[in-house]
């Protein structure tokens, strides 16, 4: 398809779907296979984020709260928590999600998104 030139609605028409058909034909067509490297992605993302969360339970349920004028609550059992302050891996990971966000925002605002 060669490149299109024109101001009639048709012609418009004929630009878009050539500008939108270079997006769709940025890998090379195949018949279907498995993509090895977007399930390892998935699956690392998945174990990482596991890991991650674990990480957090524990060192949030070994850290010592400090006493203070906030109670403990203890109808909860084994999620029983006291009131204390943030603990440094949750700042820390926090400002990761915020970070990983913003890449992913601005990421689609320079390059555009496809569905």
């Amino acid at each position: 398809m060669s490149f299109p030139e024109g101001d009639t609605p048709e012609q418009v028409r004929d630009f878009y779907l050539y500008l939108n058909g270079h997006q769709e034909t940025t890998h090379p067509v195949q018949t279907w296979h498995v993509d090895w490297l977007s399930l390892a992605w998935l699956w690392g993302f998945v174990i990482v984020f596991v890991l991650v969360l674990f990480a957090w339970v524990r060192q949030y349920r070994t850290t010592r709260q400090r006493t203070g004028i906030y109670p403990i609550d203890n109808f909860g059992g084994w999620t029983t928590e006291g009131a204390g302050p943030a603990t440094l891996f949750l700042v820390l990971f926090s400002m990761f999600v915020i970070g990983f966000a913003v890449v992913l925002v601005v990421g689609h605002i320079v390059y555009g998104q496809k569905f």
